[in-house]
């Protein structure tokens, strides 16, 4: 495992956070699990949060980290979130200049 790998995992990490919590992608199943929430319910709250979820995303992703970090499956894996992550960060900044 190297330094390599754990930051790949904590820009993967930031992505699967940001696909929960905001990607139009996952807006089917997000708003499926709201309407079935009353309102104001702490779940719904945390199913939008992106530091609540970043907490659950953080743990999933170095518990694989943890026990695959070598494996070159978890370093594509991680690398293509990263990638992606990366290239939405820089397109937003190009985009509000």
């Amino acid at each position: 495992m190297t330094a390599l790998t754990l930051l790949l995992a904590a820009l993967a990490t930031a992505r699967l956070t940001r696909l929960v919590t905001r990607d139009r992608i996952t807006q089917a199943p997000r708003e499926w699990a709201l309407r079935r929430l009353p309102d104001g319910h702490l779940l719904a709250y945390l199913l939008m949060c992106d530091w609540c979820v970043s907490v659950y995303m953080g743990a999933a992703t170095a518990t694989a980290w943890w026990a695959w970090g070598d494996h070159r499956a978890f370093v594509a894996a991680a690398a293509a979130l990263a990638f992606s992550h990366t290239t939405g960060w820089l397109a937003t900044r190009e985009e509000s200049s």
